[in-house]
């Protein structure tokens, strides 16, 4: 998963550039996790998680 592959995600561009996505299904919903990643300390950090219905607006907000 992510942990073990921090660049499975997809890296977004433009106001969300700073961030990786991440989609999975639990059963039949998809849910997206949302990541910033610092290689250099190889630190992982979440920063939201959701499903994809208003996901990226909200994410925008922040």
């Amino acid at each position: 998963m992510v942990i073990e592959n921090p660049l499975l995600g997809q890296k977004k561009i433009g106001d969300l550039s700073n961030l990786y996505v991440y989609k999975f299904k639990i059963g039949k919903t998809q849910w997206l996790l949302g990541y910033s990643l610092n290689e250099g300390k190889k630190i992982i950090t979440w920063e939201a998680i959701g499903q994809h219905e208003n996901y990226y607006r909200d994410l925008k907000r922040k």
